[in-house]
């Protein structure tokens, strides 16, 4: 299954919900490129042999593969100078955790790895419904569809005012997909 299929897999579970309240859009305080290489920073501080390339802050999505079976995407705001979303994509599980723990902690050096690690792998055993964890103004949505060979975690903003549920909180801001040729490697 190719990335964009995948994608538009995870948009449409995770977008199950649909909000009709106006909410203000918020963004992740780092351009891509600054989240690159605060990424290899932490990856190679970590000892893991992953590097994601020079994304420039520029707007629209940013694609890199860690590894193979493993994705790294990231969607500029249209200034290119903040971020969207992050999402990391795995469809193996070799490095998957390594890979979410090394891009949440790109974007929050503070955030509690283990904790992170007990909900995704929470989410994806099933032990806890359809929730969204919420650390430090993130909310971290795990999508690991029953009928489909992957699982995905977004990282993006938490709105506060809206119910804390994984579907809620990804129908708030859905995912625009971007056309497969347009992804920058």
């Amino acid at each position: 299954m190719n990335l964009a299929a995948i994608l538009v897999s995870a948009s449409v579970a995770a977008s199950v919900a649909v909000s009709s309240t106006p909410v203000e859009r918020q963004l992740l305080a780092i351009s891509p490129h600054d989240f690159a290489q605060q990424f290899n920073a932490v990856a190679h501080e970590a000892g893991a042999k992953m590097v994601l390339p020079d994304f420039h802050a520029k707007p629209g999505w940013h694609r890199a593969k860690t590894s193979e079976g493993i994705s790294v995407m990231v969607r500029g705001a249209p200034t290119g100078y903040a971020i969207d979303e992050v999402i990391v994509v795995c469809q193996t599980g070799e490095q998957c955790l390594q890979t979410i723990s090394t891009a949440a902690q790109a974007i929050d050096s503070t955030i509690d790895q283990t904790l992170l690690q007990y909900f995704v792998a929470a989410r994806i055993a099933e032990q806890i419904g359809e929730v969204a964890l919420v650390i430090s103004g993130l909310v971290y949505l795990v999508v690991s569809p029953d009928d489909q060979d992957y699982v995905a975690l977004v990282i993006r903003p938490y709105l506060p005012q809206q119910e804390l549920t994984a579907k809620t909180q990804a129908a708030l801001q859905p995912a625009a997909l971007p056309p497969p040729g347009a992804l920058t490697m």
